[in-house]
């Protein structure tokens, strides 16, 4: 009697649940038809239905690249990927097997070939088994839900998880939209490329199937068989609870469903079937070595074992920018770049930095003297020679660059190119006094001056300074001569009556310097280069550069681009950045051939080229401790250091920066066959100078050569030489 009795009550409840499912489905059709005629109809829900697949995303991490001169494409030299327990891998659904798709499709959404973006029938049978499954005459692996794969591939792009009846709404529309814009495959392989497979037992968390593939059967996605390929479909509906490796049984339970699901179908034979159900699955596990492997993926680029100059250079200066746009320190900064985001872009010409690499490789252009020093513990330690070489071109972009000699044993360790600050020595005189008079034409290429130096009291106690020799002749030399022959003479007295903080201003504000107003106003930094520390090397090739391309500084900078690794953004693009004029065009070409002249008759000799027109300038510091020469030819603004770091040392008394530049850079420079030129002026004139009064000569004038001078700037000599020859019998 009792049995009778529970079997009507049973059955009592199966025809109202039946009811009640029906009536249900009818009113869950009604709504979302509705919806979706209210969403495709609408005008005013454009935007929201507004959704993209996008390119396939990279992983999180930080790029540096740098132009492959062969094939014209950017090649990735460096690469800092945050762990973050994440493998996204991309799938091309070409390489997949029929049945592998199938197995998603037949108990995700077993209509998607046939929908167009809602499943109204699914939607309402998921609802109806739902309530047949809570009543207990279902099992729950057979359930599916109601949203489509579309559905669920803008719930994946859109992170939109918000459990609102406007999220659904949006779900819905968005999915029509998709459906609209891309075909079925498209939006398959989106699918298969980015849902949750779940954890490895390592913790690693796998999404698309090519990343399941590895983490649990360590082989390809194009290798599962049927049986796998449902075990993972099994999961994704859940996969912390279905996970086949931390509950295997929950798993089985849905794989079989699915298993079943792929016969009906008819994407899988009976054999197959019956096969795959007995099919043993063999998981990966820690220790493992299977063919396919996770750490496989991503890892086809492997960093140097070494950082270069290169990339030690564009992080130094990615973090002077990121430093100062997100105002962090700068062990910040680097972390910033580790922690992934971020793509850099170099401006590094392969063949200029190979060529300074191979000069610089060993010690064969340079002085193998040893120098000593004392330490603080006042220990005594020898010191070998260093050197540093850095390129431009006129638009401040960095070509190469190298901060040491040898073979780079560490990375982001000191670069002598842009870590050390060393005195200039007569380098910085183009940069101070004779710019700084021809730009406020108050000297000019032949203006005469006597090389004698400054009384005593002016600058210390006695008279000062004294040349290179260590004398001074008293005799009178036109400007050209004395900038070519470097005399320390003629710079001290052009200095102290320009006025010290007047050229410390127009060298700092305009040819952008590096100079300390601490130490640096003085007359022994301004015109000798006695400075307190001194510029990098860097910064002393770019503050050459207007003299090269008409007066205009561009910063020096080695990343073309800053730009964000996933998505469009750009940071910085140094390519759109406007160059600041900083010296007039006619003073720019008038000091461009005051250079030239030491290269042809003054201390630049040893480093002149046949095929390239050079202008440049040597320098000496200190007690020789440092020697340098910085060169402009019609391609390249470049500049070298030979000196010691610790040592104050006369070793280098008799070592040519000349010959050192020529071989480490200026043979290249000289081989490059581009159609470069000096930019031409033509208000400057080139005229014939007096002998004696170094003005424009007259008629009667004993011509001392010619020169360059600005157009309305100069004057006529008014010397009677016939009266002065007269006078002298």
């Amino acid at each position: 009697m009792e049995e009778k009795t529970g079997k009507a009550a049973k059955l009592i409840w199966l025809t109202l649940a039946s009811v009640f499912s029906i009536s249900l489905i009818l009113l869950v059709s009604a709504v979302v038809f509705s919806i979706a005629a209210v969403f495709q109809a609408s005008e005013k829900l454009e935007n929201i239905s507004e959704i993209t697949i996008p390119e396939p995303e990279k992983e999180k991490s930080s790029y540096i690249y740098s132009l492959n001169s062969l094939t014209g494409e950017y090649d990735i030299i460096y690469k800092a990927t945050p762990y973050t327990g994440n493998v996204c891998i991309e799938t091309d659904i070409d390489t997949l097997p029929d049945y592998v798709k199938n197995a998603f499709i037949s108990i995700e959404d077993e209509r998607f070939y046939e929908h167009e973006g809602i499943d109204i029938t699914a939607t309402s049978l998921a609802v109806a088994k739902e309530v047949l499954r809570t009543a207990g005459f279902i099992n729950s692996g057979e359930v599916r839900g109601g949203s489509t794969i579309t559905q669920q591939l803008v719930k994946n792009l859109t992170s939109d998880d918000e459990v609102s009846v406007d999220r659904k709404l949006r779900e819905i529309s968005r999915a029509v939209s998709l459906e609209t814009h891309y075909t079925k495959e498209e939006i398959l392989e989106k699918y298969l490329s980015v849902i949750y497979f779940g954890q490895t037992e390592d913790g690693c968390n796998m999404y698309g199937i090519e990343a399941a593939a590895a983490g649990y059967f360590g082989k390809r996605a194009a290798e599962l068989t049927p049986a796998e390929a449902a075990c993972l479909a099994a999961l994704i509906q859940n996969p912390s609870v279905r996970n086949p490796l931390e509950n295997p049984e929950r798993n089985r339970e849905r794989q079989l469903y699915c298993l079943r699901k792929m016969f009906e179908h008819g994407y899988i034979s009976a054999e197959t079937y019956e096969y795959s159900k007995k099919e043993k699955m063999n998981f990966v596990h820690p220790g493992d070595e299977p063919e396919t492997k996770l750490s496989d993926y991503g890892n086809d680029f492997e960093n140097p074992e070494v950082t270069s100059w290169a990339i030690d250079t564009a992080l130094q200066e990615f973090c002077d920018f990121i430093c100062d746009y997100k105002d962090i320190s700068r062990e910040e900064g680097m972390q910033e770049f580790r922690n992934g985001g971020y793509e850099l872009y170099l401006t590094i010409d392969e063949n200029v930095q190979a060529e300074l690499e191979r000069n610089m490789a060993d010690y064969t252009f340079f002085p193998e003297d040893y120098a000593y020093y004392t330490d603080e513990n006042g220990e005594e330690h020898a010191e070998q020679v260093q050197a540093a070489a850095v390129v431009l071109d006129y638009k401040g972009e960095i070509k190469g660059i190298c901060g040491g000699i040898g073979p780079k044993t560490t990375s982001f360790c000191w670069n002598n190119a842009t870590d050390a600050r060393r005195q200039p020595g007569s380098t910085i005189k183009p940069l101070t006094t004779y710019v700084y008079g021809i730009e406020n034409d108050l000297i000019t290429w032949s203006d005469i001056f006597t090389d004698s130096p400054l009384p005593a009291g002016t600058a210390g106690e006695s008279e000062w300074p004294v040349n290179y020799n260590g004398k001074y002749s008293g005799s009178k030399y036109p400007v050209w001569q004395l900038l070519a022959e470097s005399f320390n003479t003629v710079p001290a007295q052009l200095c102290n009556m320009f006025g010290p903080e007047n050229v410390f201003n127009f060298t700092h504000d305009k040819m952008k310097l590096d100079l300390n107003p601490e130490t640096d106003i003085t007359l022994a930094a301004l015109s000798i280069g006695a400075t307190g520390s001194g510029p990098s090397l860097l910064n002393l090739a770019n503050s050459y550069m207007p003299f090269g391309n008409g007066g205009y500084y561009y910063k020096a900078h080695i990343l073309k681009r800053i730009k964000d690794s996933t998505s469009s953004r750009v940071y910085v693009e140094n390519d759109t950045r406007k160059g600041e004029r900083v010296i007039s065009e006619e003073t720019a070409f008038i000091m461009r051939k005051l250079l030239r002249k030491v290269i042809l008759q003054g201390t630049g000799k040893p480093a002149n080229l046949q095929n390239r027109e050079l202008s440049g300038k040597t320098g000496t510091s200190e007690n020789y401790r440092d020697v340098l020469f910085a060169g402009l030819t019609e391609d390249y603004v470049s500049a070298v250091w030979t000196g010691y770091e610790n040592a104050s040392s006369s070793a280098l008394r008799n070592v040519s920066s000349s010959e050192i530049w020529k071989n480490v850079f200026g043979n290249y420079a000289d081989s490059v066959k581009t159609n470069a030129s000096f930019p031409e002026c033509e208000t400057v004139e080139f005229l014939s100078y007096c002998a004696e009064s170094g003005k424009i000569a007259g008629k009667k004038c004993p011509v001392g050569g010619k020169g360059f001078y600005k157009s309305g700037k100069t004057e006529k000599c008014d010397i009677n030489h016939n009266l002065v020859k007269d006078s002298t019998h």
